[in-house]
């Protein structure tokens, strides 16, 4: 595993979120492949447009393989935290609020 799976890194993805036990044992079975496919299908839905990104989080948890089923909405919005902060896409607006908060790929992801 890597250091995204601390303990401490769980607890603050988990923080706010459903809590609910199927949530929880979701979230503590990801791998780091499973990460990675997560990523993906959020990449995958955006290009250079800006888009809300409730409307992507939502897009991405109904699209998504049934073995994250399990997975709430705010899990696939701390992967666009994650995404944001790798700078691998650009955010306009506060990412607390997904209603309001738009996102797109980074210009340096060559997506241009």
């Amino acid at each position: 595993m890597t250091a995204m799976f601390n303990k401490e890194g769980l607890a603050a993805a988990l923080a706010g979120m459903d809590d609910s036990p199927e949530a929880r044992e979701a979230i503590e079975r990801l791998q780091a492949s499973d990460l990675a496919k997560i990523d993906q299908l959020i990449l995958a839905s955006l290009d250079r447009t800006w888009k809300k990104a409730g409307f992507v989080t939502a897009g991405v948890l109904i699209a998504a393989p049934d073995e994250y089923e399990d997975l709430p909405e705010a899990y696939y919005a701390s992967r666009i935290c994650t995404l944001a902060e790798a700078s691998r896409i650009e955010v306009k607006g506060d990412l607390e609020a997904l209603k309001t908060c738009q996102i797109r790929l980074s210009s340096a992801s060559g997506a241009d």
